[in-house]
């Protein structure tokens, strides 16, 4: 019988085509890979774009002023236009009058509320603000946000911050709840005031007032 035919190969061939191969697999990963990169780049700088639109535009309705404190980063404090900035808060000052009532909705309609006064400090910035302003030498009264109008004595602020007297700043003798005085004003007489920061006064819910609305002031 014929002897069996040896059969040839080319090793190197079959090598050749596997490194083919897998060039072209790695090259398609890194191809892919890029592309999903520039896309989520693209869509990043997209989302930051819109973002960076809308703060501007957020920006242009408000007032920034820089507070530099030693040993930390330089901080803006933003209000919205007519409102005035205290630590982390701004404070709108009515020149109309409205009753207590009126006040706290017409403050809830601008995203605030009728101001909660939680330290000295706020109290000496507020006094200081309006009481510069007094004119009419009977004073001026600003509605505040307490009230005791659901139950007689138990004050309460309109966000719900506890109440705590020791902490208030009544005027003396107040309140005192005169004639159903549920509503609390902040009292100022100019020059004429005579008890310092203590202005606080219960009165009648019904009567029309200046204003202080509060609310959180931007930090950036």
């Amino acid at each position: 019988s014929a002897p069996a035919e040896k059969s040839g190969g080319c090793p190197w061939l079959s090598l050749w085509v596997v490194a083919v191969i897998s060039i072209l697999i790695l090259s398609a990963c890194f191809i892919s890979s890029i592309l999903v990169t520039w896309r989520w780049d693209t869509r990043t700088r997209h989302d930051e774009q819109e973002k960076l639109s809308w703060l501007r535009q957020y920006l242009k309705e408000k007032t920034c002023v820089s507070e530099n404190q030693a040993g930390k980063e330089q901080d803006w404090t933003c209000c919205p236009r007519g409102w005035e900035p205290f630590q982390a808060s701004c404070y709108y000052f009515s020149k109309d009058f409205m009753t207590w009532d009126d006040s706290k909705r017409n403050c809830t309609g601008m995203g605030s509320h009728l101001v909660v006064i939680n330290t000295g400090a706020e109290q000496d910035f507020i006094f200081t603000r309006v009481n510069g302003t007094v004119t009419d030498s009977q004073g001026m009264n600003y509605c505040i946000g307490l009230t005791d109008q659901e139950k007689e004595g138990q004050w309460r602020w309109v966000d719900e911050t506890p109440y705590n007297y020791t902490a208030a700043f009544w005027r003396p003798g107040e309140p005192n709840n005169a004639s159903s005085e549920n509503c609390a004003v902040m009292h100022v007489k100019g020059k004429q005031n005579t008890h310092g920061n203590r202005n606080w006064n219960d009165i009648a819910c019904f009567k029309r007032y200046n204003r202080i609305c509060e609310t959180a002031a931007l930090i950036l």
